[in-house]
């Protein structure tokens, strides 16, 4: 029993170290097992960041394509909307350009209808001129009275008629030699209206085609999505013009139109009076010399045809002979009716 213990205690060191051995074995093989997991474990590790810090490169690049494409948008915004304003720009001054042009071809109208004027009031002035001169010439080609030549009237003067003053009412006697420069300057004054006419009637074709043309402008403007309030307040603008300039020159074509009338029905009735004296005319108030040697020359030579005018011919004589509102305000109808019936009779 002894020596078994002994044998004991001589083999416990052994068997401690033997124990310490196989557990340090034990220890050293599990241990390497775990490096090699760690270093996997490590490997896999660096190859996450590695992927990671390739996708944060790979994002921080794909930002700033991002950001690189933001500014490039941004930028051909503002492009387009400069193009926008610059193509609003150019329709506005086309569309100014376009009133320029047309109020340019309105000003040749009207400086062609103001030398049409001149061309017939020159040859008005050359009718009258015409007829003065026929009137010189009736004057000198007139035969003078025979002079009576006898001792008497060489030493005694001859006594010195009173000129005979005429009574009121008494009409002078008509004159004939007159009657062709008169013709002439009606007929004159007509074919002036007439050319007068036929030069507005393509200003008023091109007015009421530039207001269509404005209307459509301003209607298709008006339906359009996108609101161009400059734009439009200018066509507003341009198509009032239009019309402004449309009416006038519709009064001026009436107004010619009823000159034209006017002294067509005097023509006519010219026949009618060619049997009937002149009345002295200068017997109304406002009428003098000059605007009575109008009047002739236009066809109005007596009171019944002063006295019968109606607003349509009242209005059309003060327009060609430009004495206005005279005739109105002097009265001249009712003087007219007043010196005819006195002379002639009530007025038929």
């Amino acid at each position: 029993m002894s020596s078994f213990l002994w044998l004991l205690l001589y083999l416990a060191p052994l068997l401690g170290l033997t124990a310490v051995i196989f557990a340090w074995l034990g220890w050293k093989w599990r241990g390497t097992d775990l490096m090699k997991i760690i270093q996997e474990l490590q490997t896999r590790i660096d190859d996450i960041n590695a992927a990671r810090s390739a996708g944060e490169v790979e994002h921080d690049t794909l930002r700033g394509q991002i950001r690189t494409a933001e500014y490039e948008l941004c930028a051909s915004r503002d492009g387009l909307q400069a193009a926008q304003e610059a193509t609003r720009l150019s329709q506005h001054e086309i569309i100014l350009m376009q009133e320029s042009s047309l109020a340019l071809q309105s000003e040749h109208a009207k400086t062609l209808q103001e030398l049409e004027t001149l061309r017939t009031e020159r040859d008005h002035v050359s009718a009258a001129l015409a007829a003065a001169h026929a009137e010189i010439e009736h004057l000198r080609n007139r035969p003078e009275p025979a002079k009576e030549m006898t001792v008497a009237s060489e030493t005694e003067p001859a006594p010195v008629e009173k000129p005979k003053r005429k009574r009121p009412g008494t009409a002078s006697p008509p004159k004939t030699a007159n009657s062709a420069p008169r013709s002439a300057g009606l007929q004159s004054t007509l074919a002036a209206l007439e050319v007068r006419l036929a030069a507005h009637e393509p200003t008023l074709a091109a007015l009421t085609q530039e207001r269509d043309d404005w209307q459509r402008r301003v209607s298709k403007m008006e339906s359009q999505t996108t609101a161009d309030p400059a734009g439009l307040g200018l066509a507003y603008r341009s198509l009032a013009d239009s019309e402004k300039r449309l009416q006038s020159a519709a009064q001026e074509i009436e107004r010619l139109k009823n000159q034209a009338r006017v002294l067509q029905r005097v023509t006519e009735n010219a026949a009618t009076l060619a049997s009937t004296p002149d009345d002295d005319l200068t017997r109304i108030k406002g009428i003098k010399n000059v605007i009575s040697e109008q009047l002739r020359a236009h066809g109005i030579r007596t009171w019944r045809q002063i006295a019968q005018w109606n607003d349509d011919e009242l209005r059309a004589f003060s327009e060609i002979l430009a004495f206005k509102h005279r005739a109105s305000r002097e009265q001249w109808k009712e003087q007219a009716r007043a010196l005819h019936e006195a002379a002639h009779g009530p007025l038929t």
